[in-house]
Order: C-alpha cells, then sequence, then structure tokens
C-alpha cells in the first residue's frame, strides 16, 4: 500500500472515532438531562469505547509519521 494512502487512511479512521468520543459525549449528556439513565449508561460505555479506539489511534498515526521521517531521512544520507 502506498504510504500516503495509508496515511490518509490513519488520519480518516483517527477523525471517525474522534466524531464517536462527540457523539457519545452528547448523547449521555442528552439521556441523563431526559433522565433516562439506563441510556446514559450505555452512551457511556460507548464513549469509554471510542476514546480509547482513538486514542490508539492517534498513537499509530504517530508512529507510522515517526517511521516514514526516519526513512526518508535514511534514503538523505545514501544519496
Amino acid at each position: 500500500m502506498n504510504s500516503k494512502i495509508q496515511h490518509k487512511t490513519f488520519i480518516f479512521l483517527e477523525r471517525l472515532w474522534l466524531v464517536g468520543v462527540i457523539l457519545g459525549i452528547v448523547l449521555v449528556v442528552y439521556f441523563l438531562i431526559i433522565k433516562d439513565n439506563d441510556s446514559a449508561l450505555f452512551f457511556f460505555g460507548f464513549f469509554i469505547l471510542a476514546s480509547l479506539i482513538y486514542l490508539m489511534r492517534k498513537r499509530q498515526r504517530k508512529k507510522h509519521e515517526a517511521f516514514l521521517k526516519q526513512k526518508e531521512e535514511e534514503e538523505q544520507k545514501k544519496k
């Protein structure tokens, strides 16, 4: 897979999970306002899961960027 396409995929997935985090927060607050604690608890669990996956994707993207930067520096040293 092309490294630029892979980088764009990492960014897309990271942002997708960030949207999930924001949606989870909004729905938890909404269900707490209407006093539906069971649904609020469900979306709180979704918020926690989405947050963990977002952080994992962010770390993966940063490691990939560092790898690409190191690879680019090694190629420049060869020239």
